[in-house]
């Protein structure tokens, strides 16, 4: 470049030499005719003017021999224009290279904690392809940036793949043993409960009457497998903190039920939140289903949760009777009542007398109470009865249904003898026709021939007492029985 710049100032200065010797000569030539009279014959001389640095620009020639002065900065000023040319022309070269650089890279910034959206709209906005793995972090939010593998400020081609790692907050599976909540105020279980970014465990507040304001009421776990000191941060649980007894203003108006049936008052009272209780009650003069008293009366203000109660009519009501004054007979057919009548042997009540009713005595029963009533008689004191003749066979029945079935504890042991009469027939009994105790056990002895010829009646030769020798008893049974 400065040899080019040389040789371009050479070849001007001397370009700008002969110009001005030309100028000189006319301008010479010029003044010489004007002044030939008057001056005198001179002897040529040959001017040669001083070189000094000149510029075509500065002065212009007046005449022959006068001095010639050049532009001292002319050349500087071509120079200048030379090297703006160049220079411009470079820095075009330059800006558009640049501008290419930046059409095909994106510059790339720092997402770390930023959302994982942000970086996938700069990504989308720059054409640039995204890797993204995601791991457990207790200390950067969910679907946050944790690194990246290009740092910022650097450049990456468009079309290129960046590498994100992003985070899916803290590990649900980790054990984290459940604080004594109940020595905790609710602000200190809400510290906590971030600290530890449980965000299954809930913080509940509701009203109480029995625990005081800000007070701890009781921790609900879900999975009942699951205890406080092995909870995880997916297990889901609730701490639950009083907030109070709730005070409601009065401001409800109670109308006048009189006319009202009971389902008309249930939806009045639960669009009113009032805490209501109905009851049946027998009347004789109000309709079946209509109201015949309540307890808050008409006009009078009440609030939200305030207890309430109504009588509704269920009709009339049916007493219960004393059957100890009703025969069986009349007891059986009561009306209104469906009775089951039971006998039972007594040793103190005679005959026909009341034992027990299972619904006692002047009780009403109203509505869709249960009118079905179990009446027990007494039959007086157990009266054994004459069983000879009767096959062995028949006894167990006979004695359940004559006396256990009725309250007696009677029974009976059987000893076999040799008789006359056909085998498994009893021939005698140690007592019979005859009262006993509530509980007795009497003898029965049973023929064990088995050679005797069939009767058509059993009974009609035995006699009051058995003729025919019988094996002696080694104990009366009357003794063994006492003992």
């Amino acid at each position: 470049m400065s040899d080019f710049l040389s040789k371009f100032n050479k070849d001007n200065y001397k370009d700008t030499l002969e110009e001005q010797d030309n100028n000189k000569s006319e301008k010479a030539e010029d003044a010489g005719l004007e002044n030939k009279e008057d001056t005198e014959p001179k002897t040529e001389k040959q001017y040669i003017p001083e070189i000094k640095n000149y510029s075509l620009t500065s002065n212009h020639l007046s005449g022959v021999g006068e001095e010639v002065e050049f532009d001292p900065t002319y050349q500087k000023k071509k120079r200048r224009k030379l090297i703006l040319i160049i220079a411009g022309a470079t820095l075009a070269l330059v800006l558009s290279f640049i501008t290419y650089y930046h059409v095909v890279h994106a510059e790339v910034e720092d997402f770390t904690g930023k959302p994982v959206s942000e970086a996938r709209a700069w990504a989308k906005e720059n054409d640039v392809e995204i890797e993204l793995t995601q791991k457990y972090n207790s200390d950067i939010e969910a679907n946050r940036i944790i690194s990246q593998n290009i740092d910022e400020g650097k450049n990456i081609r468009k079309g290129k793949t960046i590498t994100f790692v992003s985070s899916l907050g803290p590990d649900p599976e980790e054990v984290i043993p459940l604080p004594d909540f109940s020595k905790m105020s609710k602000r200190d279980a809400d510290t906590w409960i971030e600290e530890q970014q449980a965000d299954n465990l809930k913080l509940v507040s509701e009203y109480s009457d029995k625990v005081e304001s800000g007070s701890f009421i009781k921790l609900v776990i879900k999975d009942s497998e699951v205890e406080e000191e092995t909870y995880r941060r997916k297990d889901s649980a609730a701490v639950y903190y009083s907030k109070g007894k709730e005070v409601f203003e009065k401001n409800i108006s109670v109308p006048d039920f009189s006319e009202s049936t009971k389902e008309e008052v249930q939806q009045w009272a639960d669009t009113n939140e009032i805490a209501l209780t109905l009851k049946d009650k027998d009347s004789n003069t109000v309709e079946v289903g209509k109201v015949i008293s309540q307890s808050v009366k008409a006009e009078e203000k009440i609030a939200k949760k305030d207890k309430m109660t109504v009588e509704v009519s269920v009709g009339k009501a049916i007493v219960v009777p004393n059957f100890g004054e009703l025969s069986m007979e009349e007891a059986a057919n009561y009306p209104g009542l469906t009775v089951t009548i039971k006998e039972r042997f007594h040793s103190k009540l005679a005959y026909g007398k009341l034992i027990a009713q299972t619904i006692e005595a002047g009780t009403k029963l109203i509505g869709e109470d249960d009118s079905t009533i179990t009446v027990t008689y007494s039959v007086g004191r157990p009266y054994l009865a004459d069983y000879r003749g009767v096959l062995e066979g028949d006894l167990p029945k006979l004695f359940y249904d004559d006396y256990q079935s009725k309250g007696a504890d009677i029974d009976y042991i059987v000893k076999y003898v040799n008789a006359a009469e056909v085998k498994g027939t009893v021939v005698s009994m140690s007592k019979f026709n005859a009262f006993v105790p509530m509980d007795y056990t009497v003898e029965v002895r049973v023929s064990n021939n088995t050679s005797a010829p069939p009767t058509s009646n059993p009974l009609e030769d035995v006699e009051e007492e058995v003729q025919q020798p019988i094996e002696e008893v080694e104990q009366p049974i009357e003794e063994k029985i006492e003992k």
